[in-house]
């Protein structure tokens, strides 16, 4: 590659661009094997024929071959991702948006029965006591 056609913020700039590209893919193709999920509170539905499913598959593969034409054209590095950073930085950001639904913080949206807190605050306590023991388990891989 001719470096001077990049300045390292340039390329930097691709290289996240094209990175959450490619990590976006990943996630669409564990969901296209997927037919459906039945959840409590969420549903997934693949609602995509299977001519669809193919016909994305085949431009992904085509996606992923541009984005190494763009490694190897402006040397761009890759990165490494693992499984427990994804755990740590998921169970965090869920554990301030539990934390965030005890009864005196839903106030916001407007008045708050004064019973609430007795019915609510034990379960969300609960919640962010198993969002804790994700960490727990995170810090110490031997269990």
């Amino acid at each position: 590659m001719n470096e001077t056609l990049l300045n390292p913020a340039q390329k930097n700039s691709i290289r996240i661009a094209l990175r959450l590209l490619e990590e976006r893919i990943f996630w669409i193709e564990v969901l296209l094997s997927q037919k459906e999920h039945d959840g409590i509170l969420y549903r997934f539905e693949n609602d995509l024929t299977s001519s669809q499913v193919s016909q994305l598959q085949t431009i992904f593969k085509k996606i992923e071959d541009l984005i190494a034409a763009f490694k190897q054209t402006f040397d761009l590095v890759g990165e490494n991702e693992k499984l427990s950073q994804i755990l740590n930085g998921s169970s965090s950001y869920f554990w301030s948006i539990v934390a965030d639904k005890k009864a005196d913080k839903l106030k916001r949206y407007g008045d708050v029965s004064q019973d609430l807190a007795k019915e609510l605050d034990p379960l969300v306590n609960n919640l962010i006591d198993l969002l804790n023991e994700v960490k727990r388990i995170l810090r110490n891989p031997e269990g």
